[in-house]
């Protein structure tokens, strides 16, 4: 009796615990970065959907085809700017289950991970919500030295229900979400190193 009485016990945990994770999560993500003075919210799941689109603020450029291999190639020494302004985030709340906040978690270059709440934006069809924040500010450039460098994100929610807690995680399978950017020097500097460096391999003549 034992070895057919096991599987069936197994079935009803597994098929309970299918349903405690369904009844509420995370299905949209975004994050929105300051690129040369333009705001753009990237989509870094459920991409091409216009559901992406915030209310109350205003409104961000919207690429919704998902990460761009680069971000583009920064100069801060003329001017550019690159700003991780926020982020956003689409929930699901069924039954007892409800979402009680949302946060962009983002790290350059493999250090520690920082923080940033999003904000309650606007409920959606049903139980369906949007957060929304962009008051982050990170100048994501400084410090870093010439080359190439990787913003990375991931997004957690926590959520109640009846007899708990949790949290759910969008990492992109532990990998995290990478924007890929390249910062160099003014050329003007480039070109004065090149000459200095000239002058002493002459002298070394």
């Amino acid at each position: 009796m034992k070895p057919k009485t096991l599987p069936c016990i197994a079935l009803i945990v597994l098929g309970t615990l299918s349903v405690a994770s369904a009844a509420s999560g995370i299905f949209g993500t975004g994050t929105v970065l300051g690129v040369n003075g333009t705001k753009t919210l990237y989509a870094t799941t459920l991409l091409n959907d216009s559901r992406h689109a915030p209310i109350n603020v205003t409104p961000p450029t919207l690429d919704l085809d998902g990460i761009p291999s680069s971000v583009g190639t920064f100069n801060p020494t003329v001017g550019d700017t690159l700003v991780l302004r926020g982020g956003e985030m689409l929930t699901f709340k069924n039954g007892t289950d409800d979402i009680t906040g949302a946060t962009i978690h983002y790290r350059i270059d493999g250090g520690s991970f920082q923080t940033f709440n999003l904000s309650f934006n606007e409920n959606l069809n049903g139980s369906d919500q949007r957060w929304y924040g962009e008051g982050a500010n990170v100048n994501l450039l400084t410090g870093l030295s010439n080359g190439n460098h990787t913003l990375q994100v991931f997004y957690t929610a926590p959520f109640t229900f009846t007899g708990g807690s949790g949290t759910h995680t969008i990492n992109n399978g532990t990998a995290n979400y990478s924007f890929n950017f390249t910062v160099v020097p003014e050329p003007a500097t480039a070109l004065l190193g090149s000459f200095g460096l000239l002058a002493l391999l002459r002298r070394r003549k």
